[in-house]
């Protein structure tokens, strides 16, 4: 009989029913709630009395309950105001105007009384949250009634609710606007401060009369209950139009009735200017409700609702509510079960109309939320990329049907990729207000879970997505679903594990980079033996489609699955399926027999996975090239932009070339190729161009000419530069590799850049370490300044004749240094400091200046103070520098301008100014420094200027931009300047300076930026000459020292200088 007794309670022990009983049966907590609710326009203020039947339907007794108070969180001392003061990227929408809410604009909510069960409770207010001690536990499986009495201030619209919208001038947008029971759930009490977003609330109904001046329309979440009583449209049999001329109730005041039944929120709308467009469809109500101002953006949307509708619920399954309502206002889109709330104005200050298919694209992602939020109610403050994500990608699906045109999530994943490659990644799981930036957040919850919904369909097959979405809210509708509930659908759906799957990309920010790591085959007969090996060189694993192209031009696909998928997605019959391949290695060798050789292999030939490097994709390199364009930012190519160069310069003659720029994605590996020739110099050995003035006659016969004008070496130019990412160190670190010869000055240059400041910061800080070769084999040499027939003399001082002196600042020099330099940046404001140290191999001398220079050690340090006085901005630019004795002198000090070698790098200046023999005399064309005095920059000795070993400078100037609004005089900007400086190169460190030496100008300047004409977009991306360029013309009309400037006598003369600055 015990035997029989055991046997018995092991088989009760075992049977289904009984393990299904033992285990934990899903709750949730359930509200009721009547509002009886009166707007006060004249004072922005709503008295409120709310009755609130609470439902315990947990296993635990409660003690203690919460209410969100969300209005308490517009006011500048609030914990929104305060993570918004420390967020890099803080909402546009919410700040400044937070921070400068005066009394009358704040949003605040009182509760006057508060009973359970009309017994009096305690209960005290931190910011936006009301903890309630009860006055008697809630046992499991009871409930209880609270009754409040409150009164809100409706804040001015800043963030998603509040009073007089911007742009659409909506008078009220009341969203988060009532004392809100928190929700309570197996992981106990979700009391969250308001701080930015998302929300998380319990189901149940509501019962609200909202009574308010007549002329104002209101649209709600719920059924009205007194259409005919209030009419405004709601009165409409069938379809139709309603507008305020059509006429009002004869009353002073209206109360409208609102019933909602299985919701977690409520949330409406009222404006005196709305339009009604009522349409009933498959069984449900649309109520669009817009202005006059935007009626031809707006009615479309009465053919659009129904039709998503119908797409919406074949895709997700049906819409469950009788209602829906589209209604103006808000500051974006926001999404409140059958009601969403659309602003129709974009642009910073809201000034912008929005066109159709922006606000039908709003529409549309909201309305998916009532799938994806009203429906299925997650935490979304735990889960935002649930919510959002889901929702973004219907979001397309129903774009793309309202539009007529295939789907497409590309950009969702390049998103995701783009927001690793910044170093700004975090996981999906972080909570919605802890994302420490608000870019993170946007993407990870919006493209990002889009990407996760899209790419399910790589793993386990688009149908069994599909599937996987519509078992998901045919499971979870009126719940409130977590992870856990998506993995376990997709795995019954797909009959795949997946955990993997969700760990990987939900938990942690693990990156894709899978390459083709090598290619082998061999004739089998008639067939051909294929080994395709895998690396991972990212640590996300997936499993991967790889496409073969054969040498016939047909196409054999493999899957190589996840071995820890224990399967694999179903895929059509003439693919073939690998084995697979194992999370623990690295690299795999996938063994196939096809019919022909393979001529390319690619893996994830559609771009389905966020990989973020798609250039080892394949067994060829993905190249686009385009001609006379720039290069274009591509996520799947590497890009070529090819133009032919053309141009002029005195000691070289005409030249032309070739320049091949290339990129990926945004801006990584970037390539610069250039090779210019100079057929004048290149066909004549270097003899031709001459260096002297062929123009002068000949000097003294019997004297050497100073004109080394070099080789045929000197007629190449050529660049050849390439910058890698260098992740070791950080997400947008570079090393860049450089080796260019331009008018007869060669250097190769290695460089570590490190980025020291956020990609979202509003301050730009980085730091560069390079190591520096540069030499000057011939006097056929950028800069080169020339004196006419200089007497020389013997040691005793005998006349030998005249020549032509020709002054090579590089001296045919060979220099090695290394070079630190660090700036920091923050609007106008700007900070930059250069240390350098080495030498030359060889020393020269110069007859023009004394000395023998050998250094290339020199500190230097600049800075520019930028001040906003209402039309016009002022400017204050300090500059510092310290050199060796013995500096090279292409590495001097100029006084108001830049070093020789600076001139040099800049495309800019070194085209323009090279094709005169002396610009600075001939054209007045200068390279304007960061401070000091222009007016010297016009010497007697060319490019040089005022040089020395040290400078110490300074500059203030003042101007505006006289023709804002006029386009083509947009870009010119007038300014009043003075500057004052000296350089020296005598004594140890500041031994030399003397005050007496000091120069100084005043004048007026123009600067217009040919970057920023309309239209010019195409040439300026692509030209080194024309991008980012800013032409300047300054006139120091009072100099101190006019002796010292060419052609000028008087301290106050008419003297002018153009250029560019560097």
């Amino acid at each position: 009989m015990r035997a029989r007794l055991s046997a018995l309670l092991l088989l009760l022990l075992c049977s289904p029913a009984l393990a299904v009983a033992q285990s934990p049966s899903h709750w949730q907590q359930h509200v009721d709630y009547e509002m009886d609710i009166r707007l006060h326009p004249e004072t922005h203020q709503v008295d409120g009395h709310q009755r609130l039947t609470y439902t315990n339907n947990s296993p635990d007794t409660l003690r203690t309950v919460y209410y969100h108070l969300y209005f308490n969180a517009f006011q500048p001392q609030s914990m929104m105001a305060e993570r918004n003061r420390h967020l890099p990227d803080p909402d546009g929408r919410t700040v400044p105007r937070i921070f400068n809410l005066t009394p009358d604009e704040q949003g605040r909510q009182t509760v006057t009384s508060l009973t359970q069960d009309a017994t009096p409770v305690s209960y005290e207010v931190y910011d936006t949250v009301l903890r309630v001690d009860l006055a008697e536990p809630i046992p499991p499986g009871t409930s209880t009634t609270f009754v409040m009495d409150y009164r809100s201030q409706v804040p001015l619209q800043t963030r998603r609710s509040g009073r007089n919208s911007r742009g659409d001038d909506i008078d009220y947008t009341m969203t988060q606007w009532y004392p809100k029971m928190a929700e309570y759930d197996e992981r106990g009490w979700h009391a969250n401060y308001y701080i930015n977003r998302e929300y998380y609330a319990p189901y149940g109904e509501f019962d609200v009369e909202i009574t308010l001046p007549t002329e104002y329309t209101i649209g709600a979440t719920g059924v009205l209950q007194n259409p005919e009583e209030v009419g405004h449209g709601y009165d409409i049999d069938g379809n139709g139009t309603w507008r305020p001329s059509d006429g009002l109730p004869d009353t002073d005041t209206l109360t409208w009735h609102f019933r909602a039944e299985n919701v977690h929120n409520f949330a409406w709308s009222a404006d005196p200017d709305y339009i009604h467009d009522k349409v009933t469809a498959d069984g449900t109500t649309h109520h669009i409700l817009y202005k006059p101002e935007v009626a031809e953006q707006w009615r479309p949307l009465r053919n659009n609702m129904p039709d998503l509708t119908a797409f919406f619920s074949d895709e997700y399954g049906d819409y469950p509510y009788p209602q829906m309502t589209v209604a103006q206002g808000g500051d974006g889109g926001m999404e409140y079960p059958m009601f969403t709330v659309v602003s129709s104005y974009d642009g910073p200050e809201f000034e912008e109309k929005s066109s159709y298919r922006s606000i039908l694209g709003t529409t549309v992602h909201e309305f998916a939320h009532m799938w994806y939020y009203s429906s299925l109610g997650s935490n979304e403050a735990d889960y935002a990329w649930i919510d959002e994500g889901f929702t973004t990608y219907a979001t397309e699906e129903g774009m793309a049907h309202l539009t007529n045109r295939p789907a497409d999530h590309t950009g969702d994943r390049r998103a995701v990729v783009t927001l690793h490659k910044m170093g700004l990644a975090e996981p999906f799981s972080t909570p919605a207000d802890w994302f420490e930036t608000n870019l993170a957040y946007g993407i990870t919850s919006y493209p990002g879970g889009s990407m996760f919904v899209d790419m399910m369909g790589y793993v386990i097959g688009e149908e069994q997505r599909d599937q996987w979405l519509k078992r998901y809210v045919y499971e979870r509708q009126g719940m409130h679903p977590d992870p856990y509930d998506l993995e376990l659908f997709a795995e019954q759906e797909s009959g795949l594990m997946l955990d993997w799957y969700f760990q990987q990309v939900t938990k942690s920010t693990r990156t894709v980079d899978d390459a083709i790591a090598g290619l082998d085959q061999e004739r089998a007969g008639d067939s051909v033996a294929v080994d395709l090996t895998l690396k991972r060189k990212g640590a996300l694993r997936l499993p991967q489609d790889v496409k073969l192209t054969l040498a016939d031009g047909t196409t054999q696909w493999l899957n190589v699955p996840l071995a820890s998928m224990h399967g694999h997605k179903p895929v059509p019959d003439d693919w073939i399926v690998t084995e697979p391949w194992p999370w623990v290695a690295p690299e795999t060798t996938v063994s196939v027999t096809v019919d022909r050789r393979v001529e390319k292999a690619v893996i994830d030939p559609n771009g389905e996975t966020p990989d973020v490097n798609r250039l080892n994709n394949s067994t060829t390199l993905p190249l686009r090239t385009r001609v006379l364009r720039a290069p274009q930012p591509s996520w799947s190519h590497y890009e070529l932009g090819v133009r032919p160069l053309a141009g002029y310069a005195n000691d070289f003659g005409v030249g032309g070339g070739l320049q091949v720029r290339g990129q990926y994605f945004r801006g990584e590996r970037q390539l610069r190729g250039t090779v210019t020739l100079w057929p004048e110099v290149l066909f004549s050995g270097g003899d031709d161009p001459v260096l002297q003035n062929p123009d002068l006659p000949a000097p003294d016969p019997g004297l050497l000419s100073d004109n080394d004008g070099g080789s045929w070496f000197e007629g190449i130019d050529y660049e050849f530069s390439y910058k890698h990412p260098v992740p070791a160190f950080s997400a947008r670190s570079t090393v860049s590799l450089s080796a260019a010869k331009r008018l007869g000055v060669l250097e190769n240059q290695l460089s570590l850049q490190l980025p020291l400041s956020s990609p979202l910061a509003d301050r730009s800080e980085r730091l560069r370490l390079s190591a520096v070769h540069q030499l000057n084999s011939s006097d056929r040499a950028f800069g080169l300044s020339r004196t006419p027939y200089v007497q020389l003399r013997d040691a005793q001082g005998n006349a030998l004749g005249t020549r032509d002196q020709i002054f090579n600042p590089w001296g045919q020099s060979h220099v090695v240094s290394a070079r630190l330099n660090y700036t920091k940046a923050h609007g106008g404001d700007r900070v930059s400091a250069v240390a350098e140290l080495g030498g030359a191999l060889r020393s020269f001398d110069s007859d023009v200046l004394s000395g023998t220079f050998d250094q290339a050690s020199r500190v230097s340090l600049t800075a520019q103070k930028t001040a906003d006085l209402g039309a016009l901005t002022g400017r204050a630019n300090l500059q510092f520098g310290l050199g060796a004795d013995g500096l090279l002198p292409h590495k001097r000090f100029v006084l108001g301008g830049r070093s020789l070698e600076t001139q040099w790098r800049n495309d800019t200046y070194r085209q323009s100014s090279a094709a005169f023999e002396q610009p600075v005399s001939e054209a007045h064309l200068v390279g304007f420094g960061p401070a000091g005095p222009v007016a010297y920059l016009r010497a007697s000795n060319g490019h040089l200027g005022l040089s020395g070993e040290n400078i110490t400078a300074g500059r203030l100037s003042l101007g505006g931009t006289p023709f804002p609004t006029v386009n083509a005089l947009s870009p010119l900007r007038l300014s009043a300047f003075s500057g004052i400086g000296t350089t020296w190169n005598e004594g140890a460190f500041l031994s030399g300076f003397a005050a007496d030496n000091l120069k100084a100008d005043a004048g007026i300047g123009a600067r217009y930026s040919i970057s920023e004409i309309p239209h010019l977009d195409r040439w300026t991306a692509q030209s080194d000459f024309l991008q980012g360029l800013d032409v300047v013309a300054k006139f120091p009309l009072w100099a101190s020292d006019p002796e010292r400037i060419e052609d000028s006598t008087d301290e106050f003369d008419f003297r002018w200088l153009i250029g560019i600055e560097l």
